[in-house]
């Protein structure tokens, strides 16, 4: 799938791009992105058939504007590659990128800082990595974090645990570029729509605002018109998702209390942990009217040595949903922290 070309457009300005497309007669999509706006324009041999402002877009004779210019086929509305075409996350595949983002170099920037400075100026877009092991992002709107999602070895994340995603990538020195990406607030409220849940399916074809998805795109929506589709569906039967209105209905996300690398403990059964487990012991008994199943499963894996990030993902918890049940066995003194 080509990615077209992403850049600025430095002494040129929008209409020489559009002159250029049309003297090549080409067909595609071109997104013109200015510091307050963006434009979509849908392209076909040359001509341009729609065009969509999002935000305080200026105009097209300014220069020094970033661009996203992807080829294809005339489409029923302006068409952008996945992000993240193969991830099993609906976000990370409806990510999209308007221009060129600002790349933040890993293990040279302080991330809590560079997160205060984005809650401070109002930031609205994304910060995201994508590897061939994965990625993240974290969703931003008025600088506050409404979602985030990563995905790593087939497993997906959501909430905090994606947060931890992002602030081990900032760490990694030879892992890829965080990279941020201003985006308009009608396309955050969507994202942040689909992030929740906010199903959409009692609206009014005509005035729904948000997200469709579907086998073969994800189409972004406002008053019942797309005017953006990342081409990539996420399979299963279509479903709409609703734009975030009420902004008291978001909570904001922030990095793990935990020390980096905390999901690399591995903990260690005491003998008392051992004795919990033995089905012939008094404690066993107390154990398992205490902790009932879902505690002996937890203590199971911990006695095979898996760090806490493979124990959440063999019991297909979160790491957020597994931290109170590694309190309740540490203060019965079941299991001691044993190192990486």
């Amino acid at each position: 799938m080509s990615l077209g070309v992403i850049g600025t457009t430095g002494a040129l300005s929008g209409q020489d791009l559009l002159e250029g497309l049309r003297n090549l007669r080409a067909s595609g999509t071109l997104v013109l992105s200015a510091p307050h706006g963006a434009v979509l324009l849908q392209v076909a041999r040359g001509q341009v058939e729609a065009s969509y402002r999002l935000g305080h877009y200026d105009s097209l004779e300014a220069r020094d504007q970033g661009f996203h210019l992807h080829p294809h086929e005339p489409a029923d509305a302006p068409r952008l590659p996945s992000r993240a075409p193969d991830s099993g996350s609906p976000l990370l595949r409806a990510l999209p990128r308007f221009g060129p983002p600002t790349l933040v170099p890993p293990a040279l920037i302080d991330l809590p800082m560079l997160l205060d400075r984005l809650r401070s100026s109002a930031f609205n877009g994304a910060l995201s990595f994508t590897s061939d092991e994965g990625g993240a992002v974290a969703v931003f709107l008025q600088g506050r974090i409404g979602a985030a999602a990563s995905e790593r070895g087939g497993h997906v994340h959501s909430g905090t645990d994606a947060m931890r995603a992002l602030q081990r990538a900032g760490l990694d020195a030879d892992g890829p570029h965080l990279e941020l990406d201003a985006l308009d607030p009608l396309v955050v409220r969507s994202l942040l729509g689909l992030a929740l849940g906010r199903s959409g399916g009692g609206a009014e074809p005509s005035t729904f605002n948000g997200l469709v998805l579907d086998a073969q795109v994800v189409r972004y929506v406002r008053n019942g018109q797309p005017y953006l589709q990342i081409e990539g569906g996420v399979g299963g039967p279509t479903a709409r998702f609703a734009l975030l209105e009420d902004d008291a209905a978001m909570l904001e996300l922030h990095l793990p209390d935990e020390p980096p690398g905390w999901e690399q403990q591995r903990y260690a059964l005491t003998l008392r942990g051992q004795d919990a487990l033995n089905p012939m012991t008094e404690l066993a008994m107390h154990f398992r009217s205490s902790f009932g199943r879902s505690g002996q499963r937890v203590l199971e894996a911990l006695g095979r040595g898996l760090t806490l990030e493979q124990a959440s993902e063999n019991l297909r918890l979160e790491l957020q949903e597994l931290k109170p049940w590694l309190k309740r066995l540490e203060d019965e003194g079941l299991v001691r922290a044993s190192g990486r």
